[in-house]
């Protein structure tokens, strides 16, 4: 939930280029707190920064280039399921998810079917 979250978070940002906490934590339904959380463990992965200031104060996008970022980025729920089933498909068995990991895969190649195009 929370890789969702963020993941869906770096893709507002790609698309504004900025946004303020406030507007990221109402769009999202968590406090304040949850979105700088989010933020500060986003920034070490991905090409974003904040800046404090009442009037241009907020996350802003670093690079231009993250498409190609958006393109990589793979969150460590999709990094276990992905890992689960390469584990399944190298020792030949039969893959069996639970509803919830279905739910991730569908959502993983949802994602990067739409990303791809």
């Amino acid at each position: 939930m929370h890789d969702e979250r963020r993941y869906e978070i770096l893709k507002a940002l790609y698309w504004r280029k900025y946004e303020k906490i406030k507007n990221l934590a109402f769009e999202f339904g968590v406090s304040e707190r949850t979105i700088r959380r989010d933020i500060a463990i986003l920034s070490t992965k991905a090409p974003i920064y904040t800046q404090s200031g009442r009037y241009d104060g907020g996350v802003y996008l670093l690079s231009d280039d993250a498409n190609s970022f958006l393109k990589t980025y793979v969150s460590d729920t999709d990094v276990q399921i992905l890992d689960k089933l390469l584990t399944y498909v190298e020792e030949h068995q039969d893959m069996v998810l639970d509803e919830e990991e279905k739910a991730v895969f569908r959502r993983i190649v949802t994602n990067y079917k739409k990303i791809k195009k």
